[in-house]
């Protein structure tokens, strides 16, 4: 099967200049894992004089082979791409994965990468697989495929943390877990969500701990509910935040929101864009016999979460 025409439009369009090395896959959350591939990548195309890039696919291929299943995203696209040019990529290009590149093969798609990117060098990750049914064995046949065309292939060992591999599948188990020091330890930085500050109910407002409710788009993979010690970042500013993510149990038992008290701070600011680093987790969400109650476990929190951050 040829190439789509919009996707080669894509690559002839984020072709790079230079002869390049590249890798390929979805890189969701860019975690130590992908760091190190991404590492390995610079380093090596650093050693051959190449410009060092990675394409990556977005949507998630399980919204086309799967679209029963909603993907959960540890980072936004543009997110991610800011992550993977400090991890050391000179160049990101989004690949739109679409129903007609998930029939492409993967020695069609690297044939596509060695005339349109000028790739001289692949490098894979430890279960790297793509193309049309993302085989088991793509590192063999990309290597076969090297030695016909030209370019060279490097596979990385496995990374592991313990007994697991680094994986954003892991990342995802220890946020469904709460267990925040895991994630930060995989991830290499803590988990960050941000979003507009929006208008809520006010009732923080009116027991004396004011929130900033922040809108977070529906696909990001969230932490499990309860509070949480944070970082913000608001308007320039830094500040320590004690964060409720959860459904509002003992008033409504509503959606899911997240609300952030900001700590020693008063001021004005909705509409700013106000991003949270989620560094503990203080209690899981619970309910309360009434506002008196609520109000003192908060206040508890709130000196638990400055006492963490400080």
């Amino acid at each position: 099967m040829p190439i789509p025409s919009f996707t080669r439009t894509q690559l002839t369009a984020g072709a790079p200049g230079p002869e390049t090395a590249l890798t390929i896959g979805v890189l969701d959350g860019v975690h130590r894992g992908h760091q190190a591939l991404i590492g390995r990548l610079r380093d090596e195309a650093r050693a051959r004089a190449l410009s060092p890039g990675v394409v990556t696919l977005h949507p998630h291929p399980i919204t086309v082979l799967r679209p029963d299943i909603q993907p959960s995203y540890l980072s936004s696209l543009d997110d991610r791409i800011e992550l993977m040019r400090a991890a050391g990529a000179d160049w990101v290009l989004p690949l739109t994965f679409t129903s007609e590149v998930s029939e492409v093969s993967a020695e069609e798609l690297a044939t596509a990468f060695h005339e349109l990117l000028r790739m001289r060098l692949l490098v894979l990750g430890p279960d790297a697989a793509f193309g049309r049914g993302a085989p088991k064995d793509t590192a063999e046949r990309m290597r076969a495929l090297g030695a016909l065309l030209g370019f060279d292939v490097v596979q990385l060992e496995p990374l592991m943390m313990d007994d697991e591999r680094y994986s954003s599948t892991a990342v995802r188990k220890a946020l469904a877990a709460g267990d925040m020091d895991r994630v930060t330890a995989l991830l290499g930085r803590p988990y960050r969500l941000s979003g507009p500050v929006i208008h809520g109910f006010e009732r923080g407002r009116t027991i004396g701990f004011p929130t900033a409710n922040i809108s977070v788009a529906a696909d990001r993979a969230m932490p499990a509910l309860g509070v949480y010690a944070t970082r913000a970042t608001v308007a320039g500013r830094i500040l320590s935040g004690a964060t409720n993510i959860g459904r509002r149990p003992t008033f409504d038992e509503g959606h899911v929101s997240i609300e952030t008290h900001l700590i020693d701070f008063k001021g004005d600011i909705y509409g700013e864009r106000l991003e949270i680093e989620i560094i503990a987790r203080i209690r899981e969400e619970k309910k309360f016999s009434g506002p008196d109650e609520l109000v003192a476990q908060i206040a508890a929190d709130v000196r638990t979460a400055a006492e963490m951050l400080r």
